[in-house]
């Protein structure tokens, strides 16, 4: 894959309503503090980001493989399920994004019929373009870029509104919020930089493309929260360029969720034996459309946060091992019986440690997550290779 395609391609999925919307919640920070969270979260999260994907790259493994060598035949599968579960999540969360924005456009139009369209649209994208190296792609998401522009552009012209929110969101919040938005995309960054053409295309193009791409859109949303104290999709309703934010949100919409429907039906393989991947990738995407038609969306601000926290709670301290084997280069015969012990076990203190982490507000739940992982798990390694 070509650098300027895996460039687009991540920038392609930064750009999208929930990053809008999450720049948007933190906005009771105040600009200065929020911005700095923003760009010291995206730098730990989207670093992490690019490491998953140069580790797939090097091993010539997609995402869940990596967790396989990791984790052994067995943790892998447990692995593989849990994101099959999140990226079908996410894929329902795409189209309950855009539904609602379209419906805040054309209010006279059912939710249920938009998010149903959408789904099929995002289905069709993902059957058609499955494999990212398409130059359609990448046309869609310049224009994207561009269609985000002008509405920035608006925005800019408006006049201040009276924003009022309310307290108790802290910076160690604000943060892993800003962490966890590209952590998210953690799980799947191998199913696309195993086949980079060289380690730049399969780290560095990922770090530029999401990092530059979802800092704009989060501090896109920060700007209008704190400008007329209005989420994203008051401020569409709102819009004298309606066609083009209905633009911007269907084409992000498709660019974003493909992925998600894709690396789904690639991590099902480490589940059940399918060769063709349109076969998982046509189920998951029509219960996408199916379950994104009657979400319930007065619940959806409170599901967002806390679905970001369980990607975060599962999947940081699983790469957490996955990190460790790599630098430390354990072999992958490391793992009697189809099982690593060692490492699901540490992998599971991690997620203890983010649990309470995120519960009582302890610090940075994924840096204390990771260190957790580093203690359990590191001594084992070097027992390990004393041995050896």
């Amino acid at each position: 894959m070509k650098k300027s395609i895996m460039f687009l391609l991540w920038a392609g999925a930064a750009i999208s309503i929930s990053e809008i919307y999450t720049g948007g919640l933190l906005a009771p920070l105040g600009f200065g503090k929020a911005l700095t969270a923003i760009i010291l979260g995206h730098l730990i999260g989207t670093g992490l980001l690019a490491l998953g994907g140069y580790i797939s790259f090097t091993r010539r493994r997609s995402a869940m493989d990596s967790a396989a060598f990791s984790l052994g035949r067995n943790g892998g599968r447990l692995a593989a399920l849990c994101n099959v579960v999140q990226l079908t999540g996410w894929t329902v969360v795409m189209i309950v994004q855009a539904g609602s924005a379209v419906t805040a456009i054309f209010p006279a139009v059912p939710f249920a019929a938009v998010s149903f369209v959408l789904g099929l649209l995002v289905l069709l994208w993902a059957l058609i373009f499955g494999s990212p190296a398409q130059w359609i792609n990448s046309a869609v998401v310049i224009l994207l870029a561009f269609l985000c522009g002008v509405l920035v552009w608006e925005s800019a012209g408006r006049s201040w509104g009276q924003a009022s929110f309310s307290e108790g969101l802290s910076f160690a919040l604000a943060l892993e919020l800003s962490i966890a938005m590209p952590v998210s995309w953690l799980p799947l960054a191998g199913d696309y930089s195993y086949r980079a053409k060289d380690p730049s295309c399969a780290s560095a193009m990922p770090f530029a493309g999401y990092f530059l791409g979802s800092v704009f859109m989060y501090g896109f949303g920060l700007f209008i929260a704190l400008k007329t104290g209005k989420d994203f999709f008051a401020f569409i309703a709102e819009s004298r360029f309606r066609l083009i934010a209905c633009a911007v949100v269907v084409f992000s919409t498709l660019t974003t969720a493909f992925l998600d429907l894709y690396s789904a039906a690639v991590s099902s393989r480490r589940i059940v034996n399918i060769k063709n991947l349109k076969i998982p990738i046509l189920g998951f995407g029509l219960f996408s459309c199916v379950l994104g038609a009657f979400f319930p969306l007065e619940e959806y601000s409170g599901f967002l946060t806390n679905f970001l926290s369980a990607i975060g709670m599962v999947f940081i301290p699983v790469y957490g091992v996955i990190f460790i084997d790599f630098f430390m280069k354990r072999p992958e015969d490391a793992s009697p019986g189809g099982t690593n012990l060692p490492g699901c076990a540490a992998a599971l203190g991690g997620m203890a440690v983010y649990s309470l982490c995120t519960r009582y507000e302890l610090g940075i739940p994924t840096l204390l997550s990771i260190a957790a992982v580093a203690i359990l798990y590191i001594p084992v390694v070097l027992l390990r290779t004393k041995r050896r």
